[in-house]
C-alpha cells in the first residue's frame, strides 16, 4: 500500500531512519504477528533485549480512539507516523515516540512488551501542570526521559516547563525529522554490538 505522506521531507527522513535502524539487523531481529519489529538483539543488556522497537501500525479506529482519549486532533504528520508505527523506541529507549497502549498485562510479559509507552500518561494521567492545552506530548528523549511535545501544526520540540515556546528551545519540523536528527546524534554512542560508549542527554 502506498503511504500518504504529509511532506516529501517526512518521507525522506523515514527512509533514512529505516536505513539506519536496519543496519542493526545483523545482531538479530524478531517480527511478531501484529507487525511489531524488534531489531538489534543485545543479550549483554538482558537475554531478550533489543536495541530498537518498532510497534505495529495503528489503524484509523485506533487513531480515533487515541484522539478521543487525549482530547485533541492529531496533526497530519503524526497521523502518518502512527499509520506506520504505533510508537517507537530507539537505542535502548533513549529516543521514544509514544502510542496507544491497549495491553497492560502483568502476566503476559511478551505481549505487554509489544506495546509502546502510553501516550495517555504524559497527556492525561501525569500531564505537566503548566502545559498549554493545545500541546500534545508525543515522546521522550535521553536517559531522564525528558518530554517531547508537539504543537497543533505538528512542530516537535523539547519540553521546558519554564518557557515551553521559547525561541531557544530546539525544534523539529515533524516527528520524522525529530527521530532522524536525534538518531543521527545518538548512533555514535553505540558500538557494532549495540554496547554503550558514552552518556547521552
Amino acid at each position: 500500500m502506498q503511504e500518504e505522506w504529509a511532506s516529501e521531507e517526512d518521507a525522506r527522513a523515514y527512509r533514512e531512519i529505516r536505513s539506519l535502524i536496519d543496519k542493526w539487523r545483523n545482531l538479530g531481529h524478531e517480527t511478531y504477528p501484529d507487525g511489531t519489529e524488534w531489531i538489534g538483539h543485545t543479550p549483554h543488556r538482558a537475554p531478550a533485549a533489543y536495541l530498537h522497537q518498532l510497534y505495529a501500525p495503528l489503524g484509523a479506529s485506533g487513531i480515533e480512539q487515541l484522539e478521543s482519549e487525549v482530547s485533541c486532533r492529531i496533526p497530519e504528520g503524526f497521523r502518518c507516523f502512527l499509520k506506520l508505527h504505533n510508537g517507537i523506541g530507539l537505542f535502548a529507549g533513549l529516543i521514544n515516540i509514544y502510542g496507544l497502549r491497549t495491553n497492560w498485562s502483568r502476566t503476559k510479559l511478551v505481549e505487554a512488551a509489544q506495546q509502546p509507552f502510553s501516550i495517555l500518561v504524559p497527556n492525561v494521567q501525569r500531564r505537566p501542570i503548566n502545559a498549554p492545552d493545545d500541546l500534545l506530548f508525543v515522546g521522550s528523549l535521553g536517559e531522564n526521559r525528558n518530554l517531547i511535545a508537539m504543537n497543533p501544526v505538528g512542530t516537535v520540540f523539547r519540553w521546558k516547563s519554564g518557557d515551553p515556546v521559547s525561541n531557544s528551545t530546539k525544534s523539529y519540523s515533524s516527528v520524522f525529522t525529530f527521530l532522524l536528527e536525534e538518531a543521527d546524534r545518538v548512533v555514535a554512542l553505540f558500538d557494532g554490538d549495540g554496547r554503550r560508549r558514552d552518556s547521552y542527554n
